[in-house]
């Protein structure tokens, strides 16, 4: 049975001029011979800016176009982009059979495992992610490395995955592809064969993939071609569909089914696509640096956002994976961090040796801990450009937090998937209120005698009455391992005691126990081992007759922290010191709180109550300020 049926009986005469129509369509469709290619590459460098390709680089763009003679580089425009970039386009139809999808579409990251995590491993995992493409040079182009088959097959499981989301099938057979493709050079550098430069699709994934799917080729298939057997193939292909609809208008009957599979075949062979020929600063703006260029891969990030066209969006994990990538790559625009950090925030490949060069270990937990540090950082500058990433008006740990946790969950990919969906839902409250102002840093801790040496720190505060740099950094390792090995996850109404993750994490990292406790959640995923139970000695609980599971460590988890204050002991003297502190604490948070719940903000705050306390804490300000002022 086909899969195309007639919707109804066609006129005879309908049918012989839509035959005749789809002939004449066929006849206009030629592969043209690569010197005109060529010289379409040439004529486009004549643009004054409008491209900064290759002559090379030009001509295997333009291979995908079908009539390259008609190019010109007038032709090319320019259309502005988020972050005061621009990108240069060229305008024209291309073959479907020419293009790939792209390899690292923002959809896919849904479930997709990664490298930076050790029990990840290529070949036995499936929806491996590729290592983040670069874009080095001048050349507008996107350059993934990799082996053949991790190359294919990532190409082959994205097609699946956004056909099986978003298929454009039936609309492609009856209309061809209406919406204009995004799509521009592209080269995978294989560690096990030559390079392979190619055309792919930025934003059109969908559409391309189910055009393939008409055509009945694999993503695959394409990319294990060379250049010049794909030629050959799509001219043989034109040869055989020209005799079928010849044959068809021969015939002395008609043959709607026929009809409709041709014209379904010829509508998946050729789309409209804007091909990007260049890009940099939108030098009307004003706002960019000076001595800094934007890399072609983070302006097409910024190009696309976060949303997808009808009739799907991106899902929440996808939205908060590309904010973050787009965060770290403008950073990296700017030159405030690195390449080889911005491989380590990134976390799509093995990050062994990328750590050792950045001075860290190679434990995950380190990464996460990096990350918050990175994407919370009271640095203005970083800040500024965080913000307009994040589209967020002013730093919080809130808005702050998914994004921050995406990537550092990547180290996390390879384990059981409902941990990883509980983690992501409590990642959108995780940060704690003072991650970002307080003034804290990483530094390698590669074995146990360093995660001791730093437990005692942590613990020394802790018994000092005011957590400082240590407990931050304890909790900043911790909280990403609490979550991914199923220690915390969110108040879902099973738990006694309520509150966000983030209140828990503060709770934590004030007490004894909670020191201990996340420095044993970091060992653990270091070691390989389940979530570990500390009882109140610091000592380990045997396993009892409740499960090691997410949803019994979150009640126990929140049982041991909320149920009552987890205090230290204090000598006499250091009590009132201690409530002072923690008094502040909690005044602080409260107001936190309270302003997030309320909208607008402040706007409750106007009756007797709220002017009281605003005189109280200006009287305990100035006394305070006057003590320390006399004490310096």
């Amino acid at each position: 049975m086909s899969d195309v049926e007639p919707v109804y009986e066609l006129p005879e005469d309908e049918y012989r001029n839509r035959v005749g129509v789809l002939l004449d369509r066929l006849r206009d469709l030629q592969v043209r011979d690569m010197r005109a290619v060529r010289a379409a590459a040439e004529r486009i460098l004549e643009h004054p800016d409008g491209t900064t390709h290759t002559v090379e680089s030009a001509a295997q763009l333009l291979s995908a176009v079908i009539d390259p003679r008609a190019v010109r580089a007038n032709q090319i425009r320019s259309q502005r982009v988020r972050g005061g970039r621009i990108l240069h386009l060229l305008r024209a139809t291309v073959w479907t059979p020419l293009l790939l999808v792209d390899a690292t579409n923002g959809r896919f990251v849904v479930g997709q495992a990664y490298l930076s995590d050790p029990q990840v491993t290529p070949g036995t995992t499936s929806k491996v992610a590729l290592a983040a493409p670069d874009s080095s040079g001048s050349v507008p182009s996107l350059i993934y490395r990799g082996t053949r088959q991790a190359v294919a097959t990532a190409l082959d499981e994205n097609a699946a995955y956004v056909i099986q989301e978003n298929s454009w099938e039936s609309d492609i057979r009856i209309n061809g592809i209406l919406m204009p493709l995004l799509a521009g050079h592209v080269e995978y550098r294989f560690t096990d064969a030559p390079p392979r430069p190619a055309v792919g699709v930025v934003d059109g994934t969908s559409r391309t993939a189910s055009a393939h799917r008409i055509l009945e080729l694999t993503e695959s298939d394409i990319v294990a071609a060379s250049p010049d057997s794909q030629r050959k193939w799509l001219t043989r292909r034109l040869k055989d569909l020209t005799h079928d609809v010849e044959a068809l208008a021969s015939a002395g009957e008609p043959d709607e089914e026929g009809l409709m599979t041709a014209e379904g075949v010829v509508n998946a062979l050729t789309a409209e696509a804007d091909l990007i020929v260049g890009w940099g600063w939108d030098r009307q703006t004003g706002s960019h640096p000076t001595r800094v260029e934007p890399t072609y891969a983070s302006t097409l990030n910024l190009a696309l956002g976060a949303q997808n066209i009808e009739p799907k969006a991106f899902s929440a994990e996808a939205q908060g994976t590309l904010l973050a990538e787009r965060s770290v790559n403008t950073l990296a625009d700017y030159g405030l961090i690195t390449p080889t950090e911005l491989a380590y925030a990134l976390g799509r490949e093995d990050v062994t040796q990328v750590a050792r060069d950045l001075g860290f270990s190679p434990h995950r937990d380190e990464r996460c801990a990096w990350l918050i540090r990175l994407m919370t950082t009271p640095e203005p500058r970083f800040r500024k450009l965080l913000n307009e990433a994040l589209n967020t008006k002013a730093f919080s740990a809130k808005n702050r937090s998914r994004p921050t946790l995406e990537l550092a969950l990547r180290s996390f990919s390879g384990h059981d998937h409902q941990y990883l969906d509980r983690a992501r839902n409590a990642a959108a409250h995780a940060l704690w209120t003072d991650v970002g102002s307080a003034p804290w840093s990483v530094t390698s801790r590669p074995d146990d005698q360093a995660l001791d040496e730093l437990q005692g720190k942590a613990l020394a505060e802790v018994h000092n009455g005011q957590p400082g740099p240590s407990c931050q950094e304890v909790a900043a390792r911790g909280i990403v391992p609490l979550l991914a090995l199923g220690g915390l996850g969110v108040d879902r109404g099973s738990a006694r005691f309520r509150g966000q993750p983030a209140v828990v994490v503060g709770r934590m990292m004030r007490s004894e126990w909670g020191i201990r406790q996340l420095i044993a959640t970091v060992r653990a995923a270091r070691e390989g081992r389940p979530f570990p139970r500390l009882g109140s000695d610091g000592g380990e609980l045997p396993e009892d007759a409740q499960p090691n599971t997410p949803s019994y460590n979150n009640d126990w988890l929140r049982e041991q922290v909320l149920s009552e204050d987890v205090v230290t002991p204090v000598t006499e003297a250091e009590a009132p010191e201690k409530l002072l502190f923690q008094s502040l604490r909690s005044a602080w948070d409260a107001l936190e709180r309270y302003r997030e719940l309320k909208d607008p903000a402040y706007d409750s705050l106007t009756d007797d109550k709220w002017r009281e306390a605003a005189r109280t804490a200006d009287r305990l300000s100035k006394n305070l300020d006057k003590y320390v002022r006399e004490e310096d």
